[in-house]
């Protein structure tokens, strides 16, 4: 018998303790990860002579490299230690009460991942939501192969309704794309779609690297029949540089997520042809979406997945939004009640279950 039918669940959160009243939500992050191992990710650095720095530990005599070469560090691009996530949330929850947790099914998530989520939020008190779903094509575990998409999204319906070791997931997502759209990625995001429909609940999406992905993806859930009012497109800094993409994608009534706040430099390894907007930039565009009048439709978040973001090696830490950068928002004519909007309703909105 499963752990959950949906009536059980319509009008609440689902966290990985179980279901919680929307009231209960507070202020919310709404994309990171606190284990994951993303060294799916490593590329050799551009110069030859810093070979040597891709297999050292992260530590102050290289932060400065590391910050600057990310994604060529391979112990930079893995959060196994508990401890080193539990001091993190313990800092987090000063200035928030709910994180969602983004880390998808395949090789980047780690052995008893939810297990010590669940045992993370028991012991700071936070409520964390658990995505479940797929993530880009290299990352598929190997059963993703032979199921077909109502396989596949019967996976992720159980971990709502009767999941692994009883800890539920209440979102769908990261759903990981490239650009174009994999064929895998297409069958991941059909099952999505399937699951959206039998959860009640939402699909965030990780777009590829070009500002024609979010249309493409959006395009391929409206013939899968999904409801794009529960749909979150993720990366919009790292993804969308124009005024006029931005409304055209906010008037397909889609959640917009500046889930890479943060990221300052500006050099981007994954799309060294592009570029990562400074957080000035990044609230000049959310500043601007609020102006246009779609506050409802945007959220918040880090996407912290390496050691050099984290407070302990000199990061920013998953507080830097509630703790930074709404001070800065304000500076910059942001009001309270759009602020409000954005890390409390928002967020409620999407994580109810409908």
């Amino acid at each position: 018998m499963s752990q959950y039918q949906h009536s059980d669940l319509k009008d609440k959160i689902l966290t990985v303790k179980g279901p919680i009243n929307p009231s209960e939500l507070g202020k919310t992050i709404c994309h990171e990860h606190l284990f994951i191992d993303f060294r799916i990710v490593y590329q050799d650095p551009p110069f030859k002579k810093d070979i040597k720095k891709t297999t050292e530990k992260v530590k102050l005599s290289n932060l400065g490299w590391v910050r600057n070469y990310w994604n060529s560090n391979k112990d930079n691009l893995l959060l196994e230690s508990y401890n080193d996530a539990l001091n993190e949330l313990n800092d987090f929850k000063q200035y928030g009460k709910s994180i969602i947790e983004l880390t998808s099914i395949g090789s980047i998530r780690l052995k008893n991942h939810k297990i010590q989520i669940k045992s993370l939020s028991e012991e700071t008190g936070l409520n964390i939501i658990s995505g479940s779903g797929f993530y880009v094509d290299n990352s598929l575990p190997e059963f993703f192969y032979n199921k077909n998409e109502k396989e596949l999204s019967k996976i992720i319906t159980d971990d709502f309704f009767n999941p692994k070791d009883r800890i539920p997931s209440g979102v769908i997502g990261e759903i990981g794309c490239s650009y174009p759209l994999t064929e895998n990625e297409k069958k991941s995001l059909s099952a999505s779609a399937i699951a959206q429909e039998k959860t009640g609940s939402t699909i965030i999406i990780h777009p590829g690297r070009d500002e024609d992905s979010p249309f493409e993806i959006i395009e391929f859930l409206k013939n899968q029949n999904a409801d794009l009012e529960r749909v979150v497109i993720g990366h919009i800094e790292r993804t969308i540089y124009s005024h006029s993409k931005l409304e055209k994608l906010a008037e397909e009534n889609v959640f917009m997520n500046f889930d890479q706040i943060g990221i300052e430099s500006s050099y981007y390894p994954l799309n060294s042809k592009s570029y990562m907007p400074n957080d000035f930039q990044k609230i000049s565009f959310i500043k601007h979406l609020i102006d246009k009048g779609y506050s409802k439709k945007i959220l918040l978040g880090h996407d912290i997945y390496s050691k050099h973001r984290l407070k302990k090696y000199g990061g920013h830490g998953y507080s830097y939004v509630l703790e930074m950068i709404i001070m800065r928002m304000i500076d910059m004519n942001i009001n309270k009640k759009d602020i409000n909007q954005m890390i409390i309703e928002n967020p409620k909105n999407i994580l109810t279950i409908k």
